[in-house]
């Protein structure tokens, strides 16, 4: 028996397998991505601000054991994130569901191409917010 929750599951899975395969995100979807685009934003406007405290609540998981210095030398570590973004661009370059999470891709330049680099960011529900949980370098 198809409950309704089974049934949102299904359309929800077929519209994704159809943007795949046709390269165009359906606008229901599209508006689940939102939010995790959002966080993903502000996550790298506070790394040129250099805004701990954002960060932190930006993030959890393993990404919280990997950044402990946000909550240990907030202060220093501040000023470390503003002279080491200054001038980078940075671009998100995709932003897709992966399973019960979303993986965003971002690009850091520093203006030369040597200096070009791909992070891609996974971003999980956490007490229902959307929290970036670890990065892949």
């Amino acid at each position: 028996m198809c409950t309704m929750k089974t049934m949102r599951s299904l359309v929800v899975g077929f519209a994704l397998v159809l943007a795949a395969w046709g390269g165009v995100v359906p606008q229901s979807v599209a508006q689940d991505l939102t939010a995790p685009t959002q966080v993903v934003n502000d996550y790298l406007l506070s790394l040129v601000n250099g805004d701990t405290q954002r960060l932190n609540a930006l993030i959890d998981g393993p990404m919280r054991l990997k950044n402990r210095q946000l909550e240990l030398n907030p202060g220093t570590y501040s000023q470390f994130l503003k002279d080491y973004y200054q001038g980078v661009q940075m671009t998100l370059e995709e932003i897709v569901p992966y399973g019960a999470r979303i993986k965003a891709r971002v690009r850091f330049d520093r203006g030369t191409a040597q200096d070009s680099s791909v992070i891609e960011f996974m971003l999980t529900q956490v007490d229902g917010q959307w929290k970036i949980t670890d990065e892949v370098f």
